[in-house]
């Protein structure tokens, strides 16, 4: 009996150690959000020239806030960081601006999760169209054109951008 407890607690004790020390796994659903989540920090990151480059200007007295969601991941290597393909939402004001007056740049991203992160968005003097069927996987390409799969996004910006910059003033 003595031998049978022992191993049976040996193969509790290794088992335990087993799953604690084990890397957690993220899920692929995971692995998007934290996408989405370096994408749009890097935007709201990004310097005035960077801005600008996309089309976008941003006065050094406004902030800017966005969102993003990403529809696939394609994963990338040590040499070759991944791909990602969504939409981006942006919202830009000076302190106190309400959120329906702010300026607001949406659309299409494409971003190499690079260090830092590289995006690639629809530019306002091109064909939107062809833009969107040349940066975009075929089976995304109406959802580019449809805007964010979750509603919730938008909101959540909203929310942010209200207790951020509205109320800022």
């Amino acid at each position: 009996m003595v031998p049978e407890v022992l191993v049976l607690a040996l193969l509790t004790v290794g088992l335990y150690y087993s799953v604690a020390s084990a890397e957690p796994v993220l899920t692929e659903a995971q692995l998007r959000e934290d996408a989405a989540t370096r994408i749009a920090t890097s935007i709201e990151q990004s310097t005035s020239d960077e801005h600008a480059a996309h089309g976008h200007e941003v006065n050094p007295d406004e902030r800017m806030l966005c969102t993003a969601e990403v529809w696939q991941l394609d994963a990338g290597t040590a040499e070759q960081p991944g791909t990602a393909y969504g939409y981006y939402l942006c919202a830009t004001g000076t302190p106190g601006t309400p959120y329906m007056l702010s300026r607001m740049n949406a659309g299409p991203i494409v971003a190499r999760l690079a260090e830092p992160v590289e995006v690639t968005v629809t530019q306002l003097d091109e064909d939107f169209r062809t833009q969107v069927e040349v940066m975009m996987p075929a089976e995304f390409v109406d959802q580019a054109f449809r805007g964010f799969a979750d509603p919730q996004r938008a909101d959540s910006l909203r929310q942010r951008f209200e207790s951020q910059i509205s109320k800022a003033a």
